[in-house]
């Protein structure tokens, strides 16, 4: 007897089969149990289609874990404990918190993670994107959350039987270019920090940022003790990647940093030169307000000042962040391997090249088109043409002196000296012409 299929919420499948009992009229469903035991149940049905959907519904009851209801807060507060045991980031579990803060807020009649129906996940969706969030902000949203409900409610704690966020599609968007600063775009950011504040720190900050492209958190929190020999360490409980790495730096940039380094944090000057600045300009209040040194301090602070530049100078904007994705693209201009590069800067080499490495993608094109027009054809030349128009090894229809092979078939020739033959030599030994190129070899 051929046996079905019965495919659970969780993803198992568990096999059954129907079979009738002498003297009754339904069919049984006949499968394995929560238990492993073998169980028999009537599935009330006489026509054999009917029994199938009965069979199914009869199994996933005799599978369904009866789960006790749980509440957000209580919810929250045991995935919180879970994720901390893993060792997650403190940034990492935020992001998760504030996903499901925003989950709540969309649904605030919804008492616990498991009032959320696969329905009310796909309205979710639309109702960011109504509140006017971008796709990108709300693809992210949906991403934390099928985290959150698929591997720590539902894996982890086993609070819900099924993620209703797991067939929900992030909105598609136009992915932006990766946004390259120029030197004159760097100059006039720091020109006008300095006209500004009178103050060497936050520029130093900034142009180390820039030197070896790092993250402007890792940075920031950057230890005195890691600043040797020409080099500033970063260790693996400060970076994303959870490796640690060494950033080679200009030499005059690192006799900087360790004249400017404080006891602790290679910027922890910042706090108390802040103070002096404010007292230099008669600012009392806002030097006491000046909390001693932390390194989201500094980093707040920096980003402020960016800010402030943009919104008051209203020159083309960027991110702090750019000055990574810059020095990336340098390092690919300048011949680096996207895997070399991505070992120095700590991300996936994918990820530097769909996202940071900004080239100047009209010169490439330039030079692409130039050598497909001016030096081979699309036709797949196996020869082409020297500068000084002389065949170049040999193809399927003319030898490397242009002479056409007996055995015919199509010339591979390339273009001529001058660019002009776009085609190889026909059979004849003329040029032939044929579209944007290729050559044709006469049958001999």
């Amino acid at each position: 007897m051929a046996s079905e299929v019965c495919e659970l919420p969780d993803g198992r499948r568990i096999r059954y089969f129907l079979k009738k009992r002498t003297g009754r009229p339904c069919y049984f469903a006949c499968f394995r149990g929560r238990d492993d035991q073998r169980h028999e149940s009537s599935t009330n049905e006489r026509n054999f289609k009917r029994a199938q959907e009965s069979a199914i519904s009869l199994i996933r009851e005799a599978y369904a874990t009866k789960i006790a209801f749980i509440a957000w807060d209580e919810a929250m507060e045991l995935a919180v404990r879970h994720m901390k045991a893993n060792n997650l980031r403190a940034t990492t579990i935020q992001q998760y918190e504030l996903a499901v803060k925003t989950l709540r807020k969309v649904f605030p009649e919804s008492e616990g993670p498991s009032d959320i129906t696969p329905p009310m996940a796909e309205h979710f969706k639309v109702t960011r994107l109504e509140q006017g969030r971008k796709p990108r902000t709300v693809e992210n949203d949906i991403g934390n959350l099928n985290i959150v409900y698929g591997h720590w409610f539902r894996h982890t704690l086993k609070v819900i039987e099924a993620n209703p966020f797991a067939d929900v599609e992030p909105p598609r968007y136009d992915k932006p270019s990766p946004r390259y600063i120029e030197g004159k775009e760097q100059e006039a950011l720091f020109k006008w920090i300095k006209e500004r504040w009178g103050w060497r720190l936050p520029i130093l900050f900034l142009e180390t940022k820039a030197a070896i492209g790092c993250r402007i958190g890792e940075l920031s929190a950057a230890l005195t003790c890691n600043l040797q020999n020409g080099r500033l360490y970063f260790t693996a409980d400060t970076t994303k990647g959870r490796e640690s790495r060494a950033c080679l730096l200009p030499a005059a940039l690192y006799q900087e940093l360790q004249a400017q380094a404080g006891p602790t944090y290679v910027f922890e000057r910042f706090s108390d030169e802040l103070r002096a600045i404010y007292r230099a300009k008669g600012n009392r209040y806002a030097a006491n307000a000046v909390k001693d040194f932390a390194p989201k301090r500094l980093k707040r602070w920096i980003q402020d000042a960016a800010k402030a530049y943009f919104d008051t100078t209203k020159a083309p904007h960027f991110k702090l962040h750019n000055f990574r994705g810059t020095a990336m693209s340098k390092a690919r201009l300048a011949g680096v391997s996207y895997d070399d590069a991505a070992v120095a800067f700590d991300c996936d080499p994918r990820v530097m090249q769909q996202h940071y490495a900004a080239f100047d993608k009209a010169s490439v094109a330039d030079r692409v088109f130039g050598q497909i027009q001016n030096g081979s054809n699309r036709g797949g030349a196996d020869g082409g043409a020297n500068g000084s128009g002389t065949p170049q090894g040999t193809g399927g229809g003319a030898d490397g002196n242009g002479t056409p092979e007996k055995t015919g078939g199509v010339a591979h020739g390339g273009a001529n000296g001058n660019g002009k033959a776009d085609g190889g030599a026909n059979g004849n030994g003329k040029a032939e012409k044929i579209g944007d190129g290729g050559a044709v070899g006469a049958q001999q």
